[in-house]
């Protein structure tokens, strides 16, 4: 398996807590675990399956839950030094905060409480833990069950997404 696209959770973590900031929000830390959640199993659909972070998610009554981003942001955000993820680590979280970061905890809750791999995890028990390999298959299985929305011109043809090709 290939290594983390991030070296740390913490990475992660502290770039979503400073995004919010920047957006003057403050983030919940339900809402940081479910933002790493859909991030750890969007980055693994997106990318054959990588991690991109180190990262062990539980089930709780409330969600998945990454236990060490628990403990650390118990009190408030640790002092940890800022590492600012690489480009195209930035580029995915950038796109993932539009797609989730405005909504809120609840919505979120809700999205990913009806997440099966979660439901099925929590019915072994609090605390079980929900194998990477589980998430990426998953979110990778969601993502293949939404076929890409057609769209339509004015004169009702299908437009078809474009890509440049390489030239020689």
């Amino acid at each position: 398996m290939a290594a983390p696209a991030t070296s740390s959770i913490f990475d992660v973590a502290h770039w979503f807590v400073e995004r919010a900031r920047f957006e003057d929000s403050y983030l919940q830390a339900q809402k940081l675990q479910r933002l790493l959640w859909l991030a750890q199993g969007h980055y693994a659909a997106t990318y054959h399956g990588r991690k991109l972070m180190p990262a062990t998610f539980v089930a709780t009554a409330i969600g998945p839950q990454e236990p060490n981003i628990y403990r650390a942001y118990e009190l408030g955000r640790p002092e940890l030094p800022d590492i600012e993820p690489a480009p195209e680590i930035v580029d995915f979280l950038d796109r993932l905060w539009g797609r989730f970061g405005h909504h809120s905890t609840d919505h979120l809750n809700k999205l990913v409480r009806a997440h099966l791999i979660y439901t099925e995890a929590l019915e072994k028990g609090e605390g079980e833990e929900i194998s990477f390999s589980r998430i990426a298959q998953y979110f990778k299985e969601q993502r293949e069950a939404k076929p890409e929305p057609v769209v339509r011109g004015e004169d009702g043809r299908e437009w078809k997404k474009w890509s440049p090709r390489a030239v020689k």
